[in-house]
């Protein structure tokens, strides 16, 4: 699967949803038009658990599935849940003991999941991301979380040393917040593996077509 990411690059779409068959809609819909990859995302976890993230396994088939788990504690357990509800990887905080991440990339490894480690709110992204190289973390995801984009008007495209940097770690990369069409397209020069959308996709009126917009854009169509 690591491969199968590093070899292209992806769409994900982040369901931040609480109403399940809202969620299920777009699932359906962004599957179709293209999207390489499915977010479960977190208030969608807590809202519908572990039957919500099999429901959407259902209709995404055999898509890539990714529960944003955003584990802070007991990081085995989160993964064991995870794959309880078919989902190929789990997001970790990055800002959190290295002892949470290690036991959350040492199951990973024997259920076969990868494990992706969210930088939201981490200060130094470029040091933090060296240490969990380190660690066996999969996916680096650089996050402008929503509050932060509200209060300080940026987003993940204002990072784009961060992604230079990190790349030549040889971990896969995923950038996230505030992202539309117009700002991947900026992106594209960049040795970003993982674009994730959520608003533009998930609030627009047709989804699949938001979806394929952006997947055009993506594969250079």
């Amino acid at each position: 699967m690591f491969e199968k990411i590093k070899s292209r690059k992806n769409l994900q779409v982040a369901l931040d949803f609480i109403d399940i068959n809202d969620a299920l809609k777009v699932a359906e819909a962004s599957s179709r038009a293209g999207a390489n990859i499915i977010e479960v995302g977190t208030p969608l976890v807590k809202a519908s658990g572990i039957e919500g993230m099999k429901k959407v396994r259902e209709v995404v088939k055999d898509k890539i599935m990714l529960a944003d788990m955003k584990t802070a504690d007991a990081g085995d357990v989160e993964v064991i849940i995870a794959n309880n509800a078919n989902a190929n990887i789990i997001t970790v905080l990055g800002i959190m003991d290295d002892s949470t991440i290690k036991s959350a990339v040492e199951k990973a490894s024997e259920l076969g999941m990868l494990v992706q480690a969210d930088l939201i709110n981490v200060k130094d992204v470029v040091c933090r991301a060296k240490q969990l190289k380190s660690l066996g973390v999969d996916i680096v995801g650089l996050h402008v979380g929503l509050d932060v984009q509200k209060t300080r008007g940026i987003s993940v495209a204002d990072m784009k040393g961060e992604i230079k940097e990190i790349s030549e770690l040889g971990v896969l990369i995923s950038v996230a917040g505030g992202l539309n069409k117009e700002r991947i397209s900026m992106l594209l020069d960049l040795p970003i593996n993982i674009f994730v959308v959520g608003g533009a996709i998930t609030r627009s009126k047709d989804p699949y077509t938001s979806t394929l917009d952006i997947v055009n854009i993506i594969n250079g169509n």
